[in-house]
This record gives C-alpha cells, sequence and structure tokens, in this order.
C-alpha cells in the first residue's frame, strides 16, 4: 500500500469523511494510514541503522532471520516511541498483536548487550527527535 505524503483533511472538524484523492475515509480509516506511515518512518530508520531493505522488513515471509530481527526492531521503537498499545503496532505493522509482544520482550531482553543497547538508543534518539508529521489543510 502506498501512502501519500499529504492527507486532505477537509471536513475533519465537522465529523465529515475526509478525502484522499478522491477517496472519502472515516476518521479510523485515516488514523490507521497515518499509523502505517509513522510504521513506514521507523521502519526507514531501522533499515538504514541495519543496512536491511525496508521491503524485506515489511515482508511477511519469516525466511530471512535478519529482517526478522530488523522488523521487531522496529515494532519495539514503535511500542518505546510513541507509546502505542500492542494491538495499535500489530495493525500498523500488519501483524497480530501477539506477535508486537513477542518482538518488543524479545528485544527488550537483547538490550542485554551493549552494542544492541546503544544502537537502539541511537535509533530511538532519531525517532523521538524527528518531527510530528505536517498537517496540510487544503
Amino acid at each position: 500500500m502506498t501512502v501519500p505524503l499529504f492527507l486532505e483533511t477537509k471536513g475533519d472538524k465537522s465529523g465529515a469523511p475526509a478525502r484522499i484523492a478522491g477517496m472519502r475515509l472515516t476518521q479510523p480509516e485515516m488514523q490507521a494510514m497515518r499509523d502505517h506511515a509513522k510504521a513506514l518512518f521507523v521502519i526507514d530508520v531501522v533499515s538504514h541503522a541495519t543496512g536491511i531493505l525496508p521491503a524485506d522488513i515489511m515482508s511477511a515471509s519469516r525466511n530471512n532471520a535478519r529482517a526478522a530481527r530488523a522488523r521487531q526492531m522496529a515494532m519495539y521503537l514503535t511500542y518505546i516511541t510513541y507509546q502505542w498499545p500492542l494491538a495499535r503496532i500489530g495493525t500498523a505493522f500488519r501483524r497480530d498483536r501477539t506477535t508486537a509482544g513477542h518482538a518488543c520482550r524479545l528485544i527488550e531482553d537483547l538490550r542485554d548487550d551493549r552494542v544492541i543497547d546503544r544502537e537502539l538508543d541511537r535509533m530511538e534518539a532519531c525517532l523521538k527527535n524527528a518531527p510530528e508529521p505536517l498537517a496540510i489543510m487544503c
């Protein structure tokens, strides 16, 4: 799914559905799109830090252990940075909430390694210092 960079939000305050490229979206659909866009941003940060392609990180396949670990890091960083519930993380990453929970527990355990902890701290700082997306009103 391609997420547009700018969301037209006419009608937000009135409760009317928003429009994106001529489509009418409900508030929950808009929130899901914003969540997925944030997840893609986290994936891009993890991709940059690990050298694993974003497409591999988002892949449904579990055959690539390096990509799976990067995906788990991305879910963990989303949990830490945005403090989302596991169900919301699972939805944003197109996974189940239990998968997100497993990823968070696993990566938290890996933080005992100083090298991994340092890298996660760097990625977390990058995400926390990133500006919020701009709301473009049309």
